[in-house]
């Protein structure tokens, strides 16, 4: 090829074309959490569902703890006969059945025609398990015709001389000599003229106030309710006044 003609510039090539991006996919979204299982209608519940809803009902208000479920249950069997029983009884009028077999489980009856001396023995089976014991001696009748009687109770070092006609009066002497051992007899409702106790050591007072199955009689569980006779504050479910003991209608 002649020198003189100019080499023919090939034409560069077309740049590559780079494939296009896919488009993004969107992301999926995030599924919905699962659905709670709704609660049982109360129809539907099993007998041992409802005793064990009641006994942990007990320990969220702090007359019981969590591992006495077991116990619990065979105690109501042996009660009731049967946890068909109980439940029927429950359902009827849930406060009566609960309260009523708490006293006799953990608690114990006091009749309103009482010993100082049986009264005691039962307080102290309690109060043994804590180291305290409490006794009383000096025992008179003040007045006869009113059943008014006197003694003077002894913890320790501790004395003090009370007249006493119930044993709701016997147990706030008791409850003001143990205050600094944190245990406390709690008045249970009887829904009759005798009386029922028990020694709980951490009452929770505003849970117990407003719970709807068990009824403890105390100044912390008195809500909006006052006796009509000597005006002291009640609580709804209370049969009779502790201040003046006259029963509500």
């Amino acid at each position: 090829m002649p020198f003189w003609k100019r080499e023919e510039k090939k034409a560069p090539p077309p740049p590559e074309k780079k494939p296009a991006k896919e488009a993004e996919k969107p992301k999926a979204a995030p599924a919905p959490p699962a659905p709670r299982p709704s609660p049982k209608p109360a129809a539907e519940r099993t007998p041992g569902e409802i005793v064990t809803d009641v006994h942990h009902a007990l320990v969220e208000v702090g007359l019981t703890i969590e591992g006495t479920r077991e116990v619990f249950r065979k105690r109501v069997e042996e009660t009731f006969g049967s946890l068909d029983a109980f439940v029927q009884e429950y359902k009827a009028e849930a406060s009566k059945a609960v309260t009523g077999f708490i006293a006799s489980w953990l608690g114990f009856q006091v009749p309103a025609q009482f010993t100082l001396d049986e009264l005691l023995y039962a307080a102290n089976q309690r109060l043994s398990s804590f180291g305290i014991q409490v006794s009383a001696t000096n025992e008179t009748r003040v007045k006869e015709t009113q059943g008014l009687r006197e003694a003077t109770f002894a913890l320790g070092d501790q004395k003090s001389v009370l007249q006493f006609q119930t044993p709701r009066e016997v147990f706030s002497e008791i409850n003001a000599m143990v205050k600094d051992r944190g245990v406390r007899f709690l008045e249970l409702e009887t829904w009759s003229e005798d009386y029922a106790f028990m020694l709980a050591k951490s009452p929770h007072w505003d849970k117990l106030a407003a719970s709807p199955i068990v009824v403890v009689k105390a100044e912390e569980t008195a809500t909006d309710g006052e006796c009509p006779q000597c005006g002291a504050r009640a609580g709804e479910k209370w049969a009779s006044c502790t201040g003046c003991g006259a029963a509500f209608g």
